[in-house]
């Protein structure tokens, strides 16, 4: 096994701050395998990255089997690492890198009697491709595949190759010891360890929808023949770039560390249904607002009928004059159009 380090300066990475603000006092890892193919029963593992964030940034320990024996050692070297921390960040290791690493070391207790402790369970596995996958449509994504979102994101690799196209440069290394397909090898991992720092960035976007910001005004905006509220917005995370998403007429925009949302205010008589009565009703004629089915507990939602799947906040001053209401309001619409509810 060869050990293969390189420190990063947070300085250099401005995406990592976000980990120190979501996660501040937590011992946090990352983590990225390359194998010899797709099945972990006709394969093998020959390279394990590790992000491991130190006092003064973060170390990208490599540790490569470079003579195609030591997958046992690289693998029992990852968890002895992994005992010591609390959050594992991946991407897609839900899905394919962690059951692998498990399957793999069933294999080598089967094969050798050798026994490795399983640290998986022990800690917090946070999957950076699920945490991406809900906002592939407000963040225009193609697909979401870890250099697209890194394009996305503004970062162009110097590794142009796949994992699928190394499997035959690691092997022909092995025979050769070629120090060229060496470097193609290591590069990969190496880069899709730094990418995985750029893309922390996605928790501002996460951070947007679960509602982590404070309103901080209201106003009323004509468009045409149209009144919108305007709810302005100071986010807990800066955005690392612009993102604009709509749906039903109401809009999200968030750039840097404010965004706005624009709800279309109706005008008219709505009626507020009686608990379980299909006649009761009160009617109210003001300005509204919808919520659809995302209902808010301390205010009474209004209707056009009893059946009517979208609800209605009456602009008054128990929702306006409110700043916590106004808030889950808020968070309850950017959810809903970051994950591309509205249609």
């Amino acid at each position: 096994m060869q050990i293969i380090t390189e420190s990063i300066s947070k300085s250099t990475i401005s995406a990592l701050e976000k980990l120190d603000t979501v996660f501040p006092t937590e011992r946090v890892m990352m983590f990225d395998i390359e194998t010899t193919g797709l099945s972990p029963d006709r394969s093998f593992i020959y390279m394990i990255g590790m992000n491991i964030r130190t006092d003064n940034g973060w170390e990208v320990k490599l540790l490569f089997n470079d003579d195609g024996r030591s997958e046992p050692e690289i693998i029992k070297t990852f968890q002895e690492e992994l005992a010591s921390h609390d959050i594992l960040i991946e991407f897609n290791g839900d899905q394919f890198d962690i059951n692998f690493v498990k399957r793999r070391m069933a294999h080598i207790k089967r094969l050798t009697g050798q026994t490795i402790t399983d640290n998986f369970d022990k800690i917090r596995s946070v999957d950076l491709m699920k945490l991406i996958r809900p906002y592939k449509f407000a963040l225009g994504l193609p697909n979401i595949k870890q250099k697209t979102i890194e394009r996305y994101l503004g970062i162009n690799r110097e590794d142009q190759f796949n994992g699928g196209q190394l499997i035959d440069v690691y092997l022909d290394y092995l025979s050769s010891k070629d120090e060229t397909a060496k470097h193609l090898v290591v590069q990969h991992n190496r880069d899709d360890m730094v990418g995985m720092m750029y893309l922390s960035d996605i928790f501002a976007v996460t951070s947007l929808s679960d509602g982590r910001f404070e309103p901080s005004g209201l106003s009323t905006e004509l468009k045409g023949e149209r009144l919108y509220l305007d709810i302005s917005l100071n986010l807990y995370l800066t955005m690392p770039r612009r993102i604009f998403a709509s749906g039903s007429g109401i809009s999200v925009d968030a750039e840097k560390s404010a965004a706005h949302i624009c709800v279309p205010i109706e005008e008219g008589t709505f009626r507020y249904f009686y608990e379980k009565s299909k006649t009761g009703f009160e009617e109210h004629l003001g300005y509204f607002v919808t919520c659809l089915n995302e209902e808010i507990p301390t205010l009474p939602t209004y209707k056009t009928d009893l059946k009517s799947k979208t609800g209605y906040i009456e602009l008054n001053n128990n929702f306006l004059g409110s700043p916590e209401n106004i808030k889950e309001y808020a968070g309850r619409i950017c959810r809903l159009i970051l994950h591309n509810k509205f249609k």
